[in-house]
């Protein structure tokens, strides 16, 4: 993951402003906050190591359910990496469960993965019953194909656990959900997908390697710091690949989640919009480019995705006679270029990054990176970035009408 171009507007402001690594250090100084520290927890990885390659063994396919930071994580980890052999479910919606069930004739080769930190979430829970009772017809208790994500403490997930002997794995308490990726949330996927835990977990900690802050995570910060004097309403993130989408979507939660709250003295923080090109060249494009609102563009892009050898050996229609003989992977890789370059000539702040592999080391250093920045920019804001007051009225109304 590395800046291949990013604007350098600065913008002037009266008052006193943090550097970036000012306010790493005022994060890392927060001793309540632990989502940094994962890459040293080595109990956390060698316990995940060891159930996740016995459960990885046991079954065929997997079901993973959760909610928000437990299922945004793994749903853009399993595109990422694009195994079919994962099925994330999120929403309580019946019909999507019933079509779950009708995908597998039994459900004797399948392994169920429940997460939620606090343990309580309805969601999670009511799709656990939900299963259990489905399991029960065939005479399956779902206690022998479950493990468990949550935190090491009393909740209905994890006595439910707890007293069917079902497995569990920890989510530290000083670990919010959405900065929980690589906990053992992204740990576990990685076991189920038979790929490297050890590069996922270097990539984490690439991130936090003083080369890397100063040639990309800073750099990063920087943009994002300026796009907040300026008062920006919006940010754009950009992914040129189908598979990468998803890892917008996560962000879109950790940075709204985050960063958007009211206490803050100084700013008000950009609403993030996730965009698949060149689909979304298409659709939400046109509002980006003539809108007055202020905006910052950041343009993902995957060497997987623009660098693929087949070629079209003949072509059919005079749109198309450009391509012949071409690798068809340029025509996204221009796409993706000219979305960089009209963002320059418009004047429009952006930053273009590139990817050479999109793999367990990438996807570990693109989510501590992602997580840092948001981390930052919280102590630029003068906000806490770990708490969401904003999704807790729902919630009570939410139980309130249940029990009417």
């Amino acid at each position: 993951m590395q800046i291949s171009y990013i604007s350098t507007q600065t913008t002037t402001a009266s008052n006193a402003q943090l550097t970036p690594p000012q306010c790493l250090d005022k994060l890392m100084d927060r001793k309540e906050i632990g989502f940094y520290k994962l890459t040293e927890m080595n109990n956390l990885w060698s316990q995940t190591e060891q159930i996740g390659e016995t459960f990885a063994n046991k079954f065929k396919h997997f079901i993973w359910v959760g909610i928000g930071g437990s299922s945004l994580g793994p749903k853009a980890m399993v595109g990422a990496l694009k195994v079919n052999h994962i099925q994330v479910l999120e929403n309580p919606d019946i019909q999507t469960l019933l079509a779950a069930k009708k995908k597998f004739p039994s459900f004797k080769n399948v392994g169920f993965v429940f997460v939620s930190k606090s343990g309580t979430t309805i969601e999670t829970l009511a799709t656990l019953d939900f299963f259990s009772q489905e399991l029960a017809t065939e005479n399956l208790q779902l206690k022998n194909q479950t493990v468990v994500i949550t935190e090491l403490k009393a909740s209905s997930l994890y006595d439910w656990a707890k007293t069917n002997g079902a497995p569990i794995l920890e989510i530290p308490l000083n670990v919010g959900g959405r900065f929980s990726v690589l906990s053992s949330i992204g740990q576990l996927v990685i076991k189920l997908c038979k790929l490297n835990l050890g590069e996922f977990r270097h990539g984490a900690e690439s991130a936090l390697k003083t080369e890397y802050k100063e040639r990309t995570l800073f750099p990063m910060a920087q943009f994002f710091m300026e796009s907040f004097k300026r008062k920006d309403v919006l940010s754009y993130f950009w992914y040129y690949s189908d598979s990468a989408f998803l890892l917008g979507k996560w962000l879109e939660q950790l940075w709204a989640e985050s960063l958007a709250k009211r206490e803050s003295p100084l700013y008000v923080a950009t609403a993030p919009i996730a965009s698949l090109g060149a689909n979304d060249q298409h659709s939400i494009l046109q509002q980006m480019m003539e809108t007055q609102l202020g905006k910052t563009v950041v343009v993902h892009r995957f060497k997987s995705s623009e660098e693929h050898d087949y070629q079209l050996k003949t072509t059919q229609f005079p749109e198309t006679s450009v391509l012949k003989n071409r690798p068809l992977s340029h025509l996204l890789k221009i796409e993706a270029q000219a979305m960089t370059e009209s963002q320059k000539e418009s004047k429009n702040p952006v930053c273009e990054i590139k990817f050479d592999k999109l793999d367990e080391f990438a996807l570990g250093q693109y989510f501590m990176t992602y997580q840092l920045i948001v981390g930052m920019m919280g102590e630029f804001m003068q906000i806490d970035a770990f708490n969401q007051p904003g999704v807790e009225l729902g919630k009570i109304i939410t139980k309130k009408l249940l029990t009417q």
